[in-house]
């Protein structure tokens, strides 16, 4: 009945919104689980200067050609500290995308965030249907501590019908 709101929810928060946040941008090849444990380092040398710089990128099995904001919106979940961190890439990304000789306008980042939460949310409670996560160390008490907080994400989003799980 929940995840049923949480979807009729995000309908109407398209049509509130208009299409703004759902214009097409092309599609690009994205990684979509694109995390540190992901990444190969090497450091380099520049002007006397250390620097970190990504040499490979490992973990393809979730490649997709997909909208480019999913990447973003899942590096802001899965990387990013904080929701500030996370809106911080979303605007540094729409003030150096580009297409075709036109600045790309990639939206507000809050109906993203909350499509990957009702995703995630799906997945979670998919897994706990089975005898725990996707980890063989995960018990159905830490999983179902994961549901509660995505929940509570909604909550804070602002979906206080969420507040009743």
């Amino acid at each position: 009945h929940i995840l049923g709101l949480c979807i009729q929810q995000l309908k109407q928060d398209c049509e509130i919104d208009g299409a703004q946040y759902l214009k097409h941008l092309p599609f690009v090849l994205v990684h979509m689980d694109c995390q540190p444990q992901n990444l190969i380092f090497a450091k380099s040398s520049v002007d006397g200067m250390s620097h970190l710089n990504v040499s490979s990128v490992l973990d393809w099995e979730e490649a997709a050609y997909a909208d480019p904001r999913f990447e973003l919106l899942l590096l802001g979940r899965k990387v990013c500290a904080n929701l500030e961190q996370a809106e911080s890439l979303w605007q540094f990304y729409e003030s150096h995308a580009w297409e075709e000789g036109t600045r790309v306008e990639l939206g507000p980042i809050a109906p993203w965030l909350r499509l990957e939460t009702v995703h995630s949310l799906c997945t979670l409670l998919l897994q706990s249907m089975k005898q725990g996560g996707r980890s063989p160390w995960e018990n159905k008490p830490e999983l179902w501590g994961k549901i509660v907080r995505e929940f509570q994400r909604l909550v804070a989003s602002g979906w206080a019908f969420c507040a009743e799980i």
